[in-house]
C-alpha cells in the first residue's frame, strides 16, 4: 500500500508540475500582450495629442503595424496641414515660413507622388519672393529631374527667368533650347 501511496503522490506533484508550467506561460504570454496593448495605448496617446512625430518614430521602434493605417493616414494629414499652412502664409507674404511649411509638406509625401511637382514650384516662388534667389535656384532646378506636369514646368519657366534676373543669361538661353517646348507655352 505504501509503493502505491507514493506512486500517487508522485502523480499529484507531477499534474501540480504541470499546472504550474501551464499557468506560467499563460501568465507569461497575457504580460506580453499587455505590454504591447500598453504600447499601442500610448502610440495613440501620441496621435491624440498632435505628438506626430513621435508618433512615427515610436510606431516604427515597436514594429506595431497594427498602427500602419493610421500612420499612413498620419502622413496625409501632414500633407494637408502643411499645405494649407504654406499656401496661407504664402499669400499673406510671410514668404520665408510659407517656404518651411512647403518643405514639410513635401516630406509627407512619397517618391512617386504627382504633387510633389506642385510643392518644388511653390517652395522655389516663395524663395524668390523671399529674396533668397540662391536658395530659389537650387530648389527650382530639382523640377528638371521630374516627370513631366503643369507645375514642373511653371517651375522650369520661373527657373529661367531667375537665371536672366540674375545675369545668367548662357544658362537661361541653354534651358530655353533643351525645354523649348515647355517655355511656349
Amino acid at each position: 500500500m505504501r509503493i502505491n501511496l507514493e506512486k500517487f503522490f508522485l502523480i499529484l506533484l507531477t499534474v501540480f508540475a504541470l499546472l504550474f508550467l501551464l499557468s506560467f506561460q499563460a501568465f507569461v504570454s497575457v504580460r506580453s500582450q499587455l505590454r504591447r496593448a500598453e504600447k499601442i495605448v500610448e502610440a495613440y496617446r501620441m496621435y491624440v495629442s498632435e505628438d506626430y512625430e513621435n508618433f512615427e518614430r515610436y510606431v516604427e521602434k515597436n514594429d506595431l503595424k497594427e498602427l500602419k493605417n493610421l500612420k499612413d493616414n498620419l502622413r496625409q494629414r501632414l500633407f494637408e496641414r502643411y499645405y494649407i499652412l504654406g499656401v496661407t502664409k504664402l499669400n499673406a507674404g510671410d514668404f520665408s515660413s510659407a517656404y518651411e511649411d512647403f518643405k514639410r509638406a513635401f516630406q509627407q509625401l512619397p517618391q512617386q507622388d504627382e504633387r510633389r511637382a506642385e510643392l518644388v514650384y511653390l517652395m522655389g516662388q516663395s524663395l524668390v519672393k523671399a529674396g533668397r534667389l540662391f536658395e530659389a535656384k537650387a530648389q527650382l532646378s530639382v523640377a528638371l529631374e521630374m516627370p513631366n506636369s503643369l507645375y514642373r514646368n511653371q517651375a522650369i519657366k520661373l527657373l529661367i527667368e531667375l537665371y536672366k534676373q540674375t545675369g545668367e543669361k548662357a544658362r537661361a538661353e541653354e534651358l530655353e533650347k533643351t525645354y523649348e517646348g515647355v517655355v511656349r507655352q
